[in-house]
């Protein structure tokens, strides 16, 4: 029997915004205007792939507060370089500047998601709860055209925790006039997003293409478009 939700809690980067996609555009066009490939990064892919595996890890790291918002901004173009055995600091530097100003205006989606936000956005409050950087999330909501669908934007560095910790999902609760109860959180990220909102006794939906066996949420799906037989 379906559950009675009220409240819906979305992730953003890589739920709805689509991040892989979003990114990788800008990086292609920094490769080719700072002509990455005469600095000894010859093959675009390869620095694609460093750059992903950098920023994963250092974006795990920041969800743990083990490093803060400059380590990750910095660092995952520093390493990446450094892959290449090239160190050179200005370098990454102008690359985490340019990277981070104009990445948030791109308005590539998740698919489905303007269909499933418009289909849910008629039954149920909606509203996002994000470990973004605060002056990037705002830009990705209207540059998507999916700002006027939520009626919060919760930003760890704005509330002062990030995701798992379960005071962000108490704060979105209490702030959004909800309970945990009535509520329901979607996004990609295990570690994050599923056993934070677990932790606020949140039902979870869990959005992965290949869900781990050991990693268990209240419901699974592998595409935005089977939310809609959940609620």
């Amino acid at each position: 029997m379906k559950k009675n939700y009220n409240h819906i809690f979305f992730d953003l980067d890589h739920t709805l915004w689509d991040t892989d996609r979003n990114s990788s555009e800008s990086l292609n066009e920094l490769y080719v205007e700072m002509a990455l490939d005469a600095h000894g990064l010859p093959d675009f892919d390869k620095f694609l792939e460093c750059y992903r595996s950098h920023n994963e890890r250092l974006w795990g790291l920041y969800s743990e507060n083990k490093i803060g918002r400059d380590a990750v901004r910095i660092n995952r173009f520093r390493y990446t370089l450094e892959d290449f055995n090239v160190r050179n600091y200005d370098l990454a530097n102008q690359l985490s500047e340019e990277f981070v100003k104009r990445t948030p205006y791109k308005p590539y989606l998740i698919e489905d998601t303007l269909h499933v936000l418009e289909n849910i956005s008629k039954r149920y409050k909606l509203s996002i709860i994000t470990n973004g950087f605060k002056e990037s999330q705002a830009i990705k909501l209207q540059h998507s055209g999916i700002h006027n669908y939520f009626k919060h934007l919760f930003i760890s560095e704005e509330v002062g925790y990030n995701k798992p910790d379960v005071r962000i999902f108490e704060h979105a609760l209490s702030v959004s006039g909800s309970t945990c109860e009535e509520s329901l959180m979607v996004g990609d990220t295990y570690e994050t997003d599923i056993t934070g909102a677990r932790s606020a006794n949140i039902d979870q939906v869990y959005l992965k293409d290949m869900h781990p066996e050991d990693h268990t949420a209240t419901y699974k799906i592998s595409k935005l478009t089977e939310l809609l037989s959940i609620i």
